[in-house]
């Protein structure tokens, strides 16, 4: 057979998870490597039976499976959907389109479609996605649909394709009349930047990240991952081919970064301007400084307290990225002036926030009803701090208000409190697996109790 027709053959035998765990960004890519000599043993969803079938296949020898995890077994990726922050994280990473949603909705994992590939778990920034493994029934009739998740990748890839080609060419329309007026040849990151102040009218400040910062961010995102994990597999098993790719994806992260470097790159946004700014840049800016930072967080609880250089310079790139975020906020934010009492204000409301959650972790692991109880008070206790310090500063919060605007009674509001953690209790005791039917109970009679409370207290 020729060159085509072994590609074509060895990629048949592939489980077409597109997992990258070979070292290549797909199931076709690695069939080619196969074809022109490298390793038949680096597939860890294939397994054995794969090795057997490609080396059987090529007439080569058959060796053991190269993973340091060993064989990946079947499974299918699930969504906590009560989790779920509807970020599309998961939708853009899964390279079978096997997740559906949108953005700020919840989304949910198509069984019937997942390669169970895992590349949707990393860049969920709330940790809210589960692997679970399939019986033997399921994971049988997995393999057989490799065909199937074959199918769907090229779609997906061909979707992304004439995506990017409609991006590029509207681009380029959109670039030529900047580049006629400035009578300059402009590069695309000049013109983006031109268009940007024009439509603002504000010297030096963009209201909005452009359509081709995002790209080349991601772009030079996904330059680094690539990087960190072809560095990891040529340092568990070495080569030629590995040290080459090495080699390539090192220069095309240098290269990434620098161009996203260069397009961010815009004068420091004064003090004055600042109040200028549109309310969306600076919403958006605070949105990415905290998505960063969580980034920035989860990569180092995952690589631990040791990580290795590769780990480290993607540490580093984060780090760096989150800084740029937050200065980028702080600029298009500048935090207002404070009242006297603000700052008790702002210490109450971090007080509340913190016994909240430590009651609601308390609850989910199932605390002696002593320590409950103590949390509970505790809580009720910042409650109160809180609405005194608000009363303090004269700016009730506009959800304790009454609809007169007369200030509600600390009791009365007290009491709505207790009614809303009573109510979501019960809804957390009802979600619980196993049920734990006294646990629902007692959660029920303080809800029956509460809105007695509330019932007793509210005027007729």
């Amino acid at each position: 057979m020729n060159g085509a027709e072994r590609i074509q053959a060895i990629d048949a035998l592939l489980p077409q998870t597109q997992c990258g765990k070979c070292g290549h960004p797909g199931c076709k890519p690695y069939a080619v490597g196969i074809a022109h000599g490298e390793a038949l043993n680096k597939c860890p969803p294939g397994g054995e039976a794969t090795i057997q079938a490609l080396a059987s296949l090529l007439g080569r020898p058959p060796l053991p499976l190269e993973s340091p995890d060993g064989p990946t077994p079947a499974q299918i990726a699930f969504i906590r959907e009560a989790e779920c922050i509807g970020c599309t994280k998961c939708i853009q990473a899964c390279p079978v389109d096997a997740i559906v949603g949108a953005a700020r909705l919840m989304h949910t994992v198509i069984t019937a479609e997942c390669t169970g590939c895992e590349l949707c778990v990393a860049p969920c920034p709330v940790d809210c996605i589960d692997l679970l493994p399939l019986p033997t029934e399921q994971a049988q009739r997995q393999r057989q649909q490799a065909d199937l998740f074959r199918e769907r990748y090229e779609r997906r890839q061909a979707r992304l394709q004439r995506e990017e080609q409609r991006r590029r060419a509207e681009r380029l329309r959109r670039t030529a009349p900047v580049a006629t007026a400035a009578d300059a040849p402009l590069d695309a990151v000049q013109a983006a930047r031109a268009r940007v102040k024009a439509r603002q009218g504000i010297p030096g400040v963009a209201a909005e990240p452009s359509a081709l910062l995002k790209r080349l961010k991601i772009e030079a995102s996904m330059a680094q991952v690539a990087l960190a994990k072809a560095e990891k597999q040529w340092a568990q098993h070495g080569g030629e081919t590995l040290a080459a790719q090495v080699a390539s994806l090192r220069e095309a992260a240098r290269a990434a970064r620098q161009a996203w470097e260069q397009a961010q790159q815009a004068p420091p946004v004064a003090a004055s301007v600042a109040p200028d700014v549109p309310p969306d840049a600076a919403k958006q800016a605070r949105i990415a400084a905290a998505m960063s930072r969580a980034q920035w967080l989860k990569a180092l609880k995952r690589f631990g307290p040791t990580p290795d250089p590769a780990q480290r310079a993607q540490l580093q790139a984060l780090e760096e990225e989150t800084r740029r975020a937050e200065a980028l906020a702080g600029q298009l934010h500048p935090p207002s002036p404070r009242g006297p009492g603000d700052a008790d204000l702002k210490k109450a409301k971090v007080t509340l926030l913190t016994r909240r959650a430590a009651l609601r972790s308390a609850e989910r692991d199932a605390a002696p009803a002593a320590e409950l109880e103590r949390l509970r008070h505790a809580l009720a206790d910042a409650e109160r701090e809180l609405h005194a310090a608000e009363d303090a500063c004269g700016r009730p919060a506009p959800r304790l208000q009454r609809i007169d605007k007369q200030p509600m009674p600390a009791e009365l509001r007290a009491l709505k409190t207790e009614l809303a953690y009573a109510r979501a209790e019960v809804r957390a005791q009802q979600h619980r697996h196993p049920l734990d039917a006294d646990a629902l109970a007692r959660a029920h009679a303080r809800l029956a109790e509460a809105e007695r409370r509330l019932h007793d207290q509210s005027p007729a």
